[in-house]
């Protein structure tokens, strides 16, 4: 939901609870002035009729006498400083034969060494006379301000939120790998300037962060790899001269050591960079010839470990991913299938337009499957893994917006690779088809 929709909202509603509580307030204030203003009449009223009976005679037939009683009432019956009173409840009007708020408004007056109560009423309107009127006026007032609120809440978003929207684009087109600083646009908001002057320097230190992780990366790999260099050299040198057997086996377990050494050190330097986003995943590339390539690099190990390879690999799969990325993220998922599997066991490679699934049986991990794609995890800690194919993997993956997901159910490993959203990778391993049991029939 936009800011300004919540605004909006949030505006409204409060709005409406006031209005609410304001229009109660109106319609029994209404009703309290109106009642006041009907008493000050009808002690207007009073007092001349109060004045007829002073000057004397006949005004029976005035129009003042039509709602109005006159008694004559002992002193002791005139209430002690009180001169009128009112009265308000629901009677008969025999005019309109309808039940109404009948008002009566008693006054009490000393006329000629007489006392005089003089008694006049009329019908007002009753609270539900005046609800519907009240509702409506209320009604309009609402949807006024409800037109009001839509403008409103459009100006700002064109116009006030246009300097953070401005700066939201240039944050999202903002490259780690760009030279110069990002430009934000000014603004004469304190809040947006506070939040642009954050935002430069945030960004001005991720960028000098990246540069110089960059550069530490590059320099550690030209560095180690002189002194790796020479330190293969000089055990050549050594295997090549009169040694013992003893001396053999310790130079060739070094030169085990340094191959793995170097394999930690090339794998380590691409994960910076896939984590830097040094690759660029816009590319279109044909999966389909990538997979068969593969698959023939693979082909004397497997059959050196005797394994049943089963590739079903469509026609023309292109994704969106760098060709170089595409290779590795192959070379690793077919490899580790390889590596880890059992003697005479069987490898599944499935390509279509939604993913890319492979199978191979073999051993149950012995850490968490969760943890697999981590550094340096791996499922079997006696191998000569050095655990880091499944982070690549997943690494690419990440960058590629891919969804990956690995499963081992009945001595069989499988990863699937989503490449699209409408078929992630979970849908891939519920998929009966592409169970590697679904095809071990086959020779």
């Amino acid at each position: 939901m936009k800011l300004t929709t919540k605004l909006t909202l949030w505006y409204f509603g409060i709005m409406l609870v006031v209005l609410l509580i304001g229009g109660a307030i109106v319609y029994y204030e209404i009703q309290r002035k109106l009642t006041r203003v009907e008493v000050a009449r009808h002690e207007r009223l009073n007092d001349i009729i109060a004045e007829q009976i002073r000057r004397g005679g006949d005004y029976s037939g005035d129009p003042t006498r039509k709602r109005a009683t006159i008694t004559k009432v002992p002193a002791d019956s005139v209430p002690k400083g009180v001169r009128s009173s009112y009265t308000r409840g629901l009677e008969w009007n025999p005019e309109f034969q309808t039940n109404e708020y009948r008002l009566l408004v008693t006054s009490f007056y000393t006329i000629n060494g007489g006392h005089y109560r003089v008694t006049t009423y009329s019908f007002i309107p009753s609270f539900y006379q005046l609800l519907p009127g009240v509702v409506n006026s209320f009604q309009w007032i609402l949807l006024l301000l409800l037109v009001m609120v839509i403008i409103s809440a459009g100006l700002i978003s064109k116009y006030i939120l246009a300097p953070f929207k401005r700066t939201m684009r240039m944050i999202q087109s903002f490259d780690l790998k760009q030279k110069e600083a990002i430009r934000l646009p000014v603004t004469r908001t304190s809040e947006f300037r506070e939040l642009n002057q954050f935002l430069k320097k945030m960004t001005e230190k991720a960028r000098e962060d990246y540069q110089s992780l960059k550069e530490f990366t590059e320099n550690a790999s030209h560095e180690l790899q002189t002194p790796t260099a020479i330190i293969r050299g000089k055990l050549d040198l050594l295997m090549e001269s009169d040694i013992r057997d003893e001396q053999a086996i310790l130079i060739a377990e070094m030169q085990n050591a340094l191959e793995r050494l170097s394999r930690i050190h090339s794998s380590l330097t691409l994960l910076t960079k896939l984590e830097n986003q040094e690759y660029d995943v816009s590319e279109s590339v044909n999966m389909s010839p990538l997979v068969k390539a593969v698959l023939n690099s693979f082909e004397e190990l497997i059959e050196m470990k005797s394994l049943r390879l089963v590739a079903e690999i469509g026609e023309n799969v292109y994704i969106a991913l760098h060709p170089a990325l595409a290779d590795l993220l192959l070379m690793n998922l077919v490899g580790n299938a390889i590596r880890h599997n059992a003697g005479e066991g069987c490898i599944l490679v499935r390509l279509t337009r939604e993913g890319l699934v492979v199978s191979n049986s073999g051993r149950e991990p012995q850490v968490p499957v969760a943890e697999l794609f981590e550094r340096f995890k791996k499922g079997n800690p006696g191998g000569d893994s050095i655990g880091i194919g499944l982070a690549i993997v997943r690494q690419i993956c990440d960058l590629a917006r891919f969804t990956i997901q690995y499963q081992y159910q009945g001595g069989i490993h499988t990863l699937a690779v989503g490449f699209t959203d409408e078929a992630p990778a979970s849908r891939l391993l519920q998929n009966p088809a592409l169970s590697l049991h679904h095809v071990k029939t086959v020779t």
